[in-house]
C-alpha cells in the first residue's frame, strides 16, 4: 500500500508517518521507484503500537526509540518488558531533602512485597521514592512500609493476573503490544473504576454527613 493508504488504514496522519520514518521508529518501505514506496502489514502493526504509546501512554520520542530498539534485539521477553517499563515510566522529579529517606522506604516496600526481581536501577524505584517524598507534608503520608500493605497486595494481584494472562502463543512484539495495552490502556480503566467506586463508598459513609 502507498503511504496515503497506510495513513487511511491506521488513522495516523501522513506527516506523522514521515516523521516516524525519519526518526527510525518505522522501518523503511519497499522502494519500487524513486517516487513510489510500498508499505505492508509490518508498518500497520508498528504504527498501531506507536499510536497507543503516544496517544494513550504519552511516551516521549526517546522512549519510543528505546522500545523499538528493544523489539529488534535478541534478549529475553523479560528484558524487553523491562525496557518497556522504563519507557512508560515518567521521569522522576529532582530529589528534595527527604529523598534519601523515602528511597530507603521505597526499597523497603519493594522488599516487603517480595519483589526481589525488580532491578536496582529501575526508574520506578525512584518514582515511588519521589511520590512518597511529595506527599510527605500530608497527614496521610505513610511513615512505615507496613502502611502500604493493602496497596501492595492489590498491585501484586493485578500484576500477577496481567502477566499470567498474556497470550503465550504470540511472538515477542505481540507480547510487548499486549503488555503495553495492559499497562497503558487498562491503567486508565483502573483509575476510572477507582473514582467510580470511591463515589459509591463515599455516599455509603458520608452521604448524611453535614459536618462543617
Amino acid at each position: 500500500m502507498r503511504i496515503s493508504e497506510l495513513s487511511e488504514r491506521t488513522g495516523v496522519p501522513v506527516p506523522t508517518i514521515k516523521y516516524y520514518l525519519r526518526e527510525g521508529l518505522l522501518p523503511e518501505g519497499d522502494k519500487r521507484t524513486p517516487r513510489l514506496t510500498e508499505y505492508d502489514d509490518r508498518h500497520v502493526r508498528r504504527l498501531g503500537l506507536l499510536r497507543i504509546l503516544r496517544d494513550v501512554g504519552d511516551v516521549p520520542v526517546e522512549g519510543l526509540k528505546r522500545l523499538v530498539a528493544a523489539t529488534e534485539t535478541q534478549g529475553t521477553v523479560h528484558d524487553l518488558f523491562a525496557v518497556a517499563a522504563d519507557a512508560l515510566a515518567p521521569t522522576p522529579p529532582a530529589p528534595g531533602p527527604g529523598r534519601a529517606e523515602t528511597r530507603a522506604m521505597a526499597d523497603a516496600i519493594i522488599a516487603q512485597a517480595g519483589w526481589d526481581r525488580v532491578r536496582e536501577d529501575s526508574v520506578d524505584r525512584d518514582n515511588l521514592a519521589a511520590t512518597l517524598e511529595m506527599v510527605g507534608s500530608f497527614d496521610t503520608h505513610p511513615r512505615d512500609p507496613a502502611e502500604i500493605a493493602p496497596y501492595l497486595a492489590m498491585a501484586d494481584q493485578l500484576a500477577r493476573h496481567e502477566i499470567g494472562n498474556l497470550d503465550d502463543s504470540k511472538d515477542r512484539v505481540g507480547l510487548l503490544e499486549e503488555m503495553i495495552v495492559g499497562q497503558v490502556v487498562f491503567a486508565t480503566v483502573l483509575t476510572t473504576l477507582r473514582r467510580l467506586a470511591e463515589e459509591h463508598h463515599s455516599h455509603e459513609r458520608f452521604g448524611e454527613d453535614q459536618r462543617d
